[in-house]
């Protein structure tokens, strides 16, 4: 396997929104991330997959 995994400090950088905002969207499911202890971890490949399949949609949280 090949390719980078993405924390939520990740997630802050990638996202221009706030650690809160954030955390909803974890919590709730709406991104596909797997969550390890008290951490929530996805896959560069899988949060692309996310984007296109979100892409034009709007997402409310």
């Amino acid at each position: 396997m090949d390719y980078k995994v993405l924390t939520q400090d990740d997630l802050l950088e990638i996202f221009p929104f706030g650690k809160s905002k954030l955390g909803q969207l974890l919590r709730s499911g709406v991104l596909p991330v797997v969550k390890v202890g008290r951490d929530y971890l996805i896959s560069e490949k899988e949060l692309d997959r996310w984007f296109e399949r979100n892409k034009g949609r709007e997402i409310f949280y």
